[in-house]
């Protein structure tokens, strides 16, 4: 899991959003930091988990660093001001709804802001909600966090 992490930690940034069921999925995501203050207010389109990102559409700041075309997973930079409690909130296209799922809010802890970050989990498989929020470290820490919401 090392090299995994290794290469993960370099593509994650602040927040990242996944998607985890076989539909592309689109809506809108507001960050706000603990002083109360909006860090992000942005759309988001992703592809299918089993799509190979052709028809992927996404904003510039979706776009894969590369600049060979969007990016299957938005990422979000810069939007960690303080370590505290970060207010997420999710809401999808009435037509992106999962299971009857169109909006989620969570509050959640951010100790370490140079190595956390925020995951957006869309239809993840090891749980019953449609939108899950987690905060990792590492990408192998995303598979523990699943198994615990799922218990």
């Amino acid at each position: 899991m090392g090299a995994l992490n290794a290469v993960a930690g370099a593509i994650l940034e602040d927040v990242n959003i996944i998607n985890g069921t076989d539909q592309r999925r689109s809506g809108s995501i507001t960050v706000v930091d603990p002083n109360g203050e909006t860090q992000l207010d942005d759309s988001f389109t992703v592809a299918a988990d089993d799509s190979d990102d052709s028809e992927s559409e996404s904003n510039s700041e979706n776009a894969s660093e590369d600049g060979d075309g969007p990016s299957s997973t938005p990422t979000f930079a810069d939007v960690f001001t303080d370590p505290g409690e970060y207010t997420v909130t999710v809401e999808l296209d009435a037509d992106s709804a999962i299971d009857g799922t169109t909006d989620h809010g969570a509050t959640v802890a951010v100790d370490d802001v140079e190595n956390q970050h925020i995951i957006v989990g869309l239809g993840a498989n090891q749980t019953d909600a449609g939108i899950d929020v987690l905060v990792i470290e590492e990408f192998s820490d995303l598979a523990d966090q699943l198994n615990e919401s799922a218990a």
